[in-house]
């Protein structure tokens, strides 16, 4: 038992700096951000609920084999989409509009993650792992537009999250579209780095 204990505060101590800074920097920055931010009250009152989920997949991370850097990328994920705050959602950059970037992006992010932890936990690779993190992350996909309904249901027009006057009728389609090519950026560059290690691994 004391053996136990003793293990559980070393991996503490090893990796509880790197995700603690992760997690009370982003933090730090949504307070700004509700602060600061002079858009739609949605973004800027997002905190209550990005900084709780946040929190809670730093309480899990030994349970997913999170990777900080993959908490990194997911912390920024949580950024670039409370910047809605300053109005960015009403933007394009390239022609294409912020929140095609956002669920691209969150698609990365979140594959990364997800891939990570089907093959620690469950040992999947190849087509499983592929099939697996897609699902997973479409599913996930789809419960946060299920969720803006349900935001604009009970908050209403002006301040839910879906939009019901968006002139665009397909906009749920496109963000589970942006999510797909996001985890699919993510698992093409996860199997490549996978294979270049197990490379250099087998020529050492």
């Amino acid at each position: 038992m004391q053996e136990n204990l003793v293990w559980l505060n070393q991996i503490d101590l090893n990796d509880m700096n790197g995700f603690q800074a992760i997690a009370w920097t982003t933090t730090i920055i949504f307070f700004a951000i509700t602060l600061t931010g002079n858009g739609p009250s949605t973004y800027r009152f997002a905190i209550f609920f990005l900084a709780p989920f946040l929190w809670s997949i730093y309480w899990v991370r030994h349970r997913l084999h999170l990777h900080p850097f993959h908490f990194g990328l997911l912390a920024a994920a949580f950024i670039l989409h409370n910047l809605g705050a300053y109005g960015f959602y009403k933007q394009k950059f390239a022609g294409i509009e912020f929140d095609a970037y956002v669920h691209y992006y969150f698609g990365v992010a979140g594959g990364f993650i997800v891939a990570r932890a089907l093959w620690k936990e469950f040992g999947f690779t190849g087509w499983k792992l592929w099939v697996g993190a897609i699902l997973l992350i479409l599913g996930i996909g789809g419960i946060h537009e299920l969720i803006e309904y349900a935001s604009t249901l009970v908050l209403g027009p002006e301040k839910g999250m879906l939009k019901i006057n968006d002139p665009d009728k397909f906009d749920t389609q496109k963000d589970l579209l942006n999510n797909l090519l996001g985890t699919l950026t993510a698992l093409l560059l996860y199997t490549v780095a996978g294979k270049r290690a197990r490379t250099k691994t087998s020529y050492s």
